[in-house]
């Protein structure tokens, strides 16, 4: 028996051993049991709405889930994008102006397949002087010294003012 029980029958006992009129003590011990389903329905309903709650919390739970693993698929799909595919790009020689693709994946530099010469790779995106990268058709690799065009003359390009377009 639970601790509570045997309370339960002490206190009926002793109402039994100290109340010697019968009428009396019938009287006491149904009040007694119209106290206890008080407190019975109480506890029913109670549990009752905690079992709501708990199916409540259940339920958003089961949603939060769902949105998680929604955006874990997401996650997965994008890492996929960046790390799976590794660094493809499409590289123009600049020695013999041959298109290609290439996997250059934490490489300081690669080989053009059509002329063999060595093309660096500037992953720091470097500083470009006078508007060109270096390796221009314009320039022939001739940068720091102006535009060419491909009979060596100078070319001039206008800059254009930012300020005009507000």
């Amino acid at each position: 028996m639970s601790e509570l029980s045997k309370k339960y029958k002490e206190i009926l006992n002793d109402l039994d051993n100290n109340i010697k009129d019968e009428k009396e003590r019938e009287y006491v011990n149904k009040k007694i049991a119209e106290i206890s389903i008080l407190h019975m329905e109480v506890i029913e309903e109670m549990a009752d709405i905690l079992k709501n709650k708990i199916d409540n919390i259940e339920k958003v739970q089961k949603t939060i889930e769902s949105k998680i693993n929604k955006i874990e698929s997401s996650v997965t799909g994008i890492e996929n994008d960046i790390y799976d595919d590794g660094f493809e790009f499409e590289i123009i020689c600049p020695y013999c102006n041959a298109e290609f693709i290439a996997d250059v994946e934490s490489k300081s530099d690669i080989k053009c397949p059509e002329c063999q010469n060595t093309i660096e790779l500037d992953w720091n995106g470097g500083e470009e002087v006078g508007g060109c990268s270096g390796h221009c058709s314009m320039c022939n690799s001739r940068c720091g010294e102006g535009f060419f065009n491909e009979f060596g003359e100078d070319i001039n390009f206008i800059e254009e003012d930012d300020d005009e377009d507000m």
